[in-house]
C-alpha cells in the first residue's frame, strides 16, 4: 500500500497560486506520479490509497485519541498531547519534553498544553476544503491520514514502513504515537527503512530551493531502465548525489549485465546449477537479507559475470541465476530468443572463421565491423568464434 496526500496545507497553497481546485491539482500529480513509477518498473504496489477516500477512518481515530485521553480540542482544532505518550520520540532517538529537540514541522498555536503538540483535525477556514464530521466541518492534519488508512487496510500492526529520512521526525513519530496510543499495541511496524535523500550539487533536492530534476526530465534522454539500475545499486539508507556521469557508469555497467545475458542466451555448460552458481546465488540473497545491501549483492554479481566471460562457455545455470535475480530487481531488457536473422549472422561468423585460418585477416575483420555495425559482437575463443546480439539500455 501507498498513500496519496492530497490534502494538507502545501497543496492548499499550492492551487491557490495556480487558481485551481486542490482536487485538479492532487489528481493531475497522481497521474504524473503513476506514469513515472509505471516507467520506472515500480509495478509492485497493490492499493494507492487517496487520504480523502478515508476521512471517516480519519475522524474514528481522532475521537477514540480524545476518548482515551491523548488528544484535545482547541477552538482551530484537535492536537496530539504528546506528554500522553511517553515513548514519543524512540524512533529518532529524540525522547524528552525539550522544545529544542521537538522543534520539525510542528503546528503553531499558543494555545497547545506542549509546543510539540500536533494538529489531528483542522477547523474549518474559509475558501479551504472542508467535510462534515463529528468533530465539525474541517480536514485532517498530515499525520492522522496514514494512520487511518494503515489501521483500515493492514489493521493496527504490520510488517515493514518505509518513507524518506526526513520523515522519521516528526512525520514517523506521529504516527507511532496516534496508533499505538489507540491500539494498545507496539510495535506499529516491525521494520522500518528510510532511505537517503537524493542530492544536487550536495544539497537535498527540493521544489522550495529551486533544484529539482523530475524523473521526466531524465527519461527524457535516458532508459528508464538505467535510472532503475542508477538508483537500486545504491546503498537505500545512504544519500545519493544526482550526476550524469554515476548515471553513464550506471549505463556502463547495465550493459554488461545485458550482454551478458545476450552471451547466455547461445548457450551454457550443460547439467543442473554448479557448484559456483549456487555459491553465487547464496552469497547475494545474503547481501540482500542484510538490510538490503544492493551494493555489495551487485558486486558479487558482477565478479561472477567477469569470472564467466573469461570461460568458453559459461557455468551451468548462469542464466537461471540472472532471471532469478531479475525477478527481485527488474533490470534485464527483454529481447527474443530467437531472430530471423540468425542463420545470416551464423553464416557470416562461420565465413569469418575460415578466413581468419586461412589468414586472410583483413577480410575477417570486415565481417566482423560491418556485425558490429549490426550490434552484433564476435568473441574468438580458439580456434572456433561465438556471437551474441548487444541489447540496448
Amino acid at each position: 500500500v501507498q498513500n496519496i496526500t492530497d490534502i494538507d496545507d502545501k497543496i492548499i497553497d499550492r492551487a491557490y497560486q495556480f487558481g485551481i481546485t486542490t482536487d485538479t491539482l492532487t489528481r493531475r500529480q497522481e497521474r504524473l506520479y503513476l506514469e513515472a513509477m509505471e516507467a520506472l518498473g515500480n509495478t509492485s504496489v497493490d492499493t494507492y490509497a487517496r487520504a480523502v477516500d478515508f476521512i471517516p477512518q480519519i475522524t474514528s481515530q481522532v475521537e477514540r485519541l480524545v476518548a482515551r485521553g491523548h488528544a484535545y480540542e482547541l477552538p482551530d482544532g484537535h492536537y496530539f498531547d504528546i506528554a500522553s505518550f511517553p515513548g514519543y520520540g524512540k524512533l529518532a532517538g529524540r525522547q524528552g519534553l525539550d522544545v529544542q529537540n521537538l522543534i520539525a514541522r510542528v503546528d503553531g498555536n499558543p494555545l497547545k498544553r506542549h509546543s510539540g503538540d500536533f494538529v489531528l483535525w483542522k477547523r474549518r477556514k474559509p475558501s479551504e476544503p472542508y467535510w462534515n464530521s463529528p468533530l465539525g466541518e474541517g480536514r485532517p492534519g498530515w499525520h492522522i491520514e496514514d494512520t487511518a488508512i494503515t489501521e483500515t487496510l493492514f489493521g493496527a500492526q504490520y510488517d515493514i514502513h518505509g518513507g524518506a529520512v526526513d520523515l522519521v521526525f516528526p512525520h514517523h513519530e506521529a504516527e507511532i504515537a496516534q496508533m499505538e496510543s489507540i491500539s494498545g499495541r507496539a510495535p506499529l511496524a516491525r521494520y522500518w527503512m528510510h532511505t537517503g535523500l537524493l542530492t544536487l550539487r550536495e544539497s537535498k533536492m527540493s521544489k522550495s530551493a529551486g533544484n529539482v530534476i523530475t524523473i521526466r526530465r531524465i527519461l527524457a534522454d535516458t532508459s528508464p531502465r538505467v535510472l532503475r539500475f542508477f538508483l537500486i545499486r545504491h546503498r537505500y539508507r545512504s544519500a545519493l548525489e544526482f550526476d550524469e556521469d554515476l548515471l553513464r557508469s550506471a549505463e556502463s555497467a547495465l550493459r554488461r549485465l545485458d550482454d551478458f545475458d545476450a552471451r547466455l542466451r547461445d548457450g551454457e555448460e550443460p547439467g543442473p546449477p554448479s557448484r559456483e552458481v549456487q555459491d553465487v546465488s547464496e552469497a547475494m540473497l545474503a547481501a540482500l537479507d542484510d538490510d538490503f545491501d544492493t551494493p555489495a549483492a551487485f558486486a558479487i554479481l558482477f565478479q561472477f559475470v567477469r569470472e564467466q566471460n573469461g570461460r568458453p562457455r559459461a557455468a551451468a545455470g548462469s542464466r537461471a541465476l540472472l532471471l532469478k535475480l531479475d525477478r527481485v530487481f527488474g533490470l534485464l531488457a527483454s529481447v527474443p530468443e530467437t531472430s530471423e536473422d540468425d542463420a545470416r549472422v551464423t553464416a557470416e561468423v562461420e565465413r569469418r572463421t575460415r578466413l581468419r585460418r586461412e589468414r586472410r585477416f583483413a577480410e575477417a575483420d570486415e565481417i566482423r565491423q560491418r556485425l558490429r555495425e549490426q550490434r552484433i559482437v564476435v568473441e574468438d575463443t580458439g580456434a572456433s568464434s561465438r556471437w551474441y546480439r548487444e541489447v540496448p539500455a
